[in-house]
Parts: C-alpha cells; sequence; structure tokens
C-alpha cells in the first residue's frame, strides 16, 4: 500500500490525519465553557462602557462557538477526505474539506484579525505590541492554512482531470481500464 502512495498523496494524507488529530483535541465541552468565561473575564478587565465590553463578549463568543462547531464539520469532511486521497477517484467528496477550511481558516482569521483590531482600539488602546505579535501569529496562520487550502484544491482538481480524461478516453475507444493506469501514464509522461 505504501509503495503504491506517491509523494504528494503522502503529504496530503499527513496533513489530513493532522488535521484530524487537530481537530479532535479541540472537542472538547468543558475547553469551551472555559474559554467563554475567559473572554467574559477578559473583555470586563477594561475600563470601557457595559455596552461596549457587552458587544466584544458577544462577538468573540460567536466566534469561539462557531470554530467548535466547525471543529465537528470539519472532522466529519476530513475523514471523509481519506477516500478520495487513497482512491484516486471521487473528487467531490474533497469539496466539504475545502469549503470548511476556507470558512474556518481564512474567513474566520480575517474576522478575529478585525476583532483583535477593534479590540486594540476600543478595550485596550495601551497594549499595540501585543496586537502587533497577534498580527504577526495571524499572518503566519493565514498563509499556512491557504497553503494546506491550495494543496487540497489541487488535489481535487487532479482528480477530477482524471476523471474527465478517463471518461473521454473511454469515449474515444479503448484505453486504459482504470484511474490508476491513467496517472501511472501521466506520471511516465512527467518524468521524460
Amino acid at each position: 500500500m505504501i509503495n503504491e502512495l506517491s509523494a504528494p498523496k503522502l503529504k496530503l494524507l499527513f496533513i489530513n490525519v493532522f488535521l484530524i488529530l487537530h481537530s479532535a483535541t479541540y472537542l472538547n465541552v468543558y475547553r469551551l465553557y472555559a474559554d467563554l468565561k475567559n473572554v467574559k473575564a477578559g473583555v470586563d478587565g477594561s475600563n470601557e462602557e457595559i455596552w461596549i465590553r457587552e458587544i466584544f463578549t458577544f462577538l468573540i463568543s460567536v466566534l469561539i462557538v462557531i470554530r467548535f462547531c466547525l471543529c465537528f464539520v470539519g472532522l466529519a469532511a476530513n475523514i471523509v477526505a481519506i477516500y478520495p486521497i487513497l482512491t484516486n477517484s471521487q473528487a467531490e467528496m474533497l469539496t466539504p474539506t475545502i469549503i470548511v477550511q476556507a470558512i474556518d481558516n481564512v474567513i474566520l482569521n480575517l474576522y478575529e484579525i478585525m476583532l483583535g483590531y477593534g479590540s486594540l482600539c476600543y478595550l485596550y488602546p495601551e497594549s499595540t505590541a501585543v496586537f502587533i505579535f497577534f498580527l504577526m501569529k495571524m499572518g503566519v496562520k493565514i498563509v499556512c492554512s491557504i497553503s494546506v487550502l491550495n494543496i487540497y484544491s489541487d488535489q481535487h482538481n487532479h482528480l477530477a482531470s482524471l476523471v474527465s480524461f478517463n471518461e473521454d478516453s473511454h469515449s474515444l475507444g479503448p484505453g486504459p481500464d482504470s484511474v490508476d493506469e491513467i496517472e501511472l501514464a501521466n506520471q511516465n509522461l512527467d518524468f521524460s
């Protein structure tokens, strides 16, 4: 089985298993409760008016709850994504993983940056150095997330092109019998 796996497939499989384990570690209701409690304590530590603190408590709590829910969806999507990675078929099974990663790792990270900037402006204006560190950390996180998202998208496009190539070859006449043979033929062409 390992001999049949190419380097890009192994890399994608490793990333997928890592994301499954990462999602599984965040699925803890007690941790969610503690995070929500820390948000309330952290926001209430500022000296702003109560309505501003309540707005920030709500916005940050919504982010935490959405991320917690997306961990369930992401875990399921990454488990489903193992099949197309190993079998080189059914590219559409990678689509949920791509969508969940785009929402969780790009859109919500941008939302988190906006919340961080709002917290800097309204709650803790004296903590500019902490915000700069936070901004650098989020920048690295977004760049890494986009690169992983590109790897999944490349695999999806690769599988979709293999399937369309297989359909075209069957309509033209006798040819390779499976998608794996087409992939081997494409790999042989790549090396020459």
